[in-house]
């Protein structure tokens, strides 16, 4: 059994950070390995943690979030992932964000289940873009592999069979089906498909070569 994601939460809202934390360390793959409400103490103690994923808000006492992250980022660069919960969606902090190297950033309106998401996703390589930051050509926001495991939804093939189809996990699968809808601002696999035939994406679909 691989080791679990390592994250580190630092919030200085304790409500917000105990439900959070109670709900990532009840996902098998996930452990949080401490919180903070400090920013100034979390980066005194960051080395020795040695987080893969720290979810962070931008507006706390001592130090801005921004200035967090690029300390983090001028320390560790991509081995350290950074996730941004904001109450503050203006355009200009997503763009800050986006330069200074975070993974997500996520209203603190999101869902568990797309915070939990966007920790998978990050520890798989990709960026999650918020869709109005989206370049209007949707198939360019896809990964090489998110635009694979569409053309199979497409053709009715089940998690399952996309998973051995493709060599990856079951869960894997599960990770990207749920950046397509996201990236599409649909709500299923069906969603996703009516939005792939609609912007071009999905033409004359042809089942895979079976070895």
């Amino acid at each position: 059994m691989s080791e679990p994601i390592t994250v580190v939460l630092l919030d200085d809202h304790p409500l917000v950070m105990e439900g959070l934390n109670n709900r990532l360390n009840r996902e098998p793959d996930i452990q949080v390995a401490k919180t903070f409400s400090d920013p100034l103490l979390f980066l005194s103690e960051v080395e020795a943690l040695r987080p893969d994923v720290v979810v962070m808000d931008i507006r706390m006492p001592q130090l801005d979030g921004f200035e967090v992250v690029k300390r983090l980022k001028d320390q560790y660069g991509l081995s350290v992932k950074i996730i941004l919960l904001s109450g503050y969606n203006y355009h200009e902090f997503q763009l800050k964000a986006y330069d200074l190297g975070v993974h997500a950033y996520l209203s603190k309106q999101a869902t568990y289940g797309q915070i939990i998401n966007a920790i998978h996703q990050s520890m798989l390589g990709h960026v999650l873009i918020p869709e109005k930051m989206l370049s209007p050509n949707l198939e360019e926001s896809l990964t090489a592999t998110e635009r694979e495991v569409l053309n199979r939804i497409a053709l009715e093939m089940t998690n399952k069979e996309i998973a051995q189809d493709l060599a990856i996990s079951q869960r894997t699968v599960e990770y990207h089906i749920t950046s397509i809808t996201q990236k599409f601002g649909v709500k299923s696999r069906i969603g996703a498909v009516v939005k792939g035939y609609q912007a071009g994406i999905l033409g004359e679909v042809t089942l895979p070569e079976r070895r």
